[in-house]
């Protein structure tokens, strides 16, 4: 099946563009966490007891990816998908982009010098946003909380789909024996999280990339090697070639790796939730 089909009128730069369809409510007296949350556009929701919750990267709901890929996925799905704001104050959204690659080679032209000068540029806007960055946990309690309020209106099974920073979320979700409610969870090119891993029984599909600065080879490898130790939990790993990190949720018309790997990543996180929810 095609998740979105990528034209160059509906994708900039990484950024898919669109009118996203859900609704979206901050956080009042009656919700600690804001969220997006959309149905399938033909208004028939398969069953009002399962859910997928997506998690972002750490660009939260800045960015318009999120929200138009979690209506593709309530279409898919016919299912209800809420997208939490478990970032506060996140970065803008084009704040890494001239040191942070889309695809492997983007860059390769630039003279050492140029790097060095772009990076300098970049520390200088992000330094308050660092601590943050290099610390999954310091967003964990309002991603659990997020969590805790849907399960609260009455969902009793849901699937958690994580990209870059929402990928550590799922690892650290998954290892909370009291989330009872998940029934599995789908990692996009996340941070390696290995102190959740010998807790995670559920079932789990990672969708890797070959390049990854922030998951490499041996975090592969190591991540393989203890799942596949594990009597009875389901495990799926795809690692795609020529990508980086960010390929599922930010892709580009201009890497055809990189494009094909969106498509199969988030295709596959369809059909791995639907096997979870209704088989």
């Amino acid at each position: 099946m095609t998740f979105i089909p990528l034209s160059p009128c509906c994708l900039t730069g990484g950024r898919l563009t669109g009118t996203p369809r859900g609704i979206y409510r901050p956080a009042d007296d009656e919700r600690q966490v804001g969220r997006y949350h959309t149905t399938p556009s033909n208004e028939s929701v398969v069953s009002d007891k399962v859910a997928m919750v997506l998690y972002t990267d750490f660009f939260c709901l800045a960015l318009p990816n999120p929200k138009i890929m979690a209506d593709a996925f309530a279409d898919a799905l016919g299912i209800n998908v809420f997208v939490p704001e478990y970032i506060v104050d996140p970065p803008s959204v084009d704040l890494f982009d001239s040191v942070a690659p889309l695809y492997p080679g983007q860059y390769a032209s630039r003279s050492m010098f140029t790097s060095i000068y772009m990076f300098g540029q970049v520390i200088l806007k992000a330094w308050r946003w660092l601590p943050a960055m290099f610390s999954p946990k310091k967003q964990l309690p309002l991603a659990q909380a997020s969590l805790d309020e849907i399960v609260q209106e009455g969902y009793t099974k849901i699937v958690i789909v994580g990209y870059c920073r929402g990928g550590a979320m799922v690892q650290h979700l998954l290892s909370n024996s009291k989330n009872e409610c998940l029934v599995g969870g789908v990692i996009c090119h996340p941070t390696p999280e290995e102190s959740t891993w010998s807790n995670i029984t559920k079932p789990t599909l990672w969708n890797l990339a070959d390049q990854d600065q922030m998951f490499g080879i041996k975090d592969i490898d190591h991540l393989k090697s203890t799942f596949e130790a594990k009597e009875g939990v389901e495990f799926q790993c795809n690692v795609y070639k020529e990508t980086l990190h960010g390929f599922a949720t930010r892709p580009t018309l201009d890497h055809e790796p990189t494009k094909k790997a969106f498509e199969k990543a988030n295709s596959s996180a369809i059909d791995f939730t639907r096997k979870l929810l209704f088989e």
